[in-house]
């Protein structure tokens, strides 16, 4: 199997972004030179896209995982994405949706802390959302509209 092959195949199990595949390549200690055409071929024939991956992922962490916009945008510069791929694939979010999932969360903690112990209670849940990645004037908010 030719190493485009192996390349193409790995693009095309899951959507992948140039920086993964970098570090694949690495991996398998392809030259630099080596690298770069190979990258511009798989964009060229449709397997390497940053755009499509950012959106998926941002689709996939948000509705799967629960994730806010602040965790998502940094897993995002983690991979070496622009700031303007990753603006533009916030956008695949819902706003009523993103603040329905805060409110879900909010409940979610809320129900899970023992009662006994509500000294810390709106701590405990603000810092568990925040920590999911939602922006902490958001999640106040949400706490006040709920009012814990």
């Amino acid at each position: 199997m030719t190493l485009y092959a192996k390349l193409t195949k790995y693009a095309a199990y899951q959507d992948r972004c140039s920086w993964d595949v970098e570090k694949k390549m690495k991996e398998w200690k392809v030259s630099v030179g080596t690298q770069k055409k190979l990258l511009e071929q798989l964009k060229s024939d449709g397997f390497l896209d940053d755009r499509r991956f950012a959106a998926s992922f941002v689709r996939g962490k948000f509705r799967v995982n629960k994730w806010g916009r602040i965790r998502i945008s940094f897993e995002l510069r983690g991979r070496k994405l622009s700031t303007a791929i990753i603006s533009e694939a916030l956008l695949e979010i819902d706003e009523e949706e993103y603040l329905e999932t805060i409110r879900t969360l909010i409940a979610r903690k809320s129900g899970e802390i023992n009662p006994e112990k509500t000294l810390n209670k709106r701590e405990k849940i603000i810092n568990f959302v925040v920590g999911k990645g939602f922006e902490t004037d958001l999640v106040l908010r949400m706490i006040r509209e709920i009012k814990i």
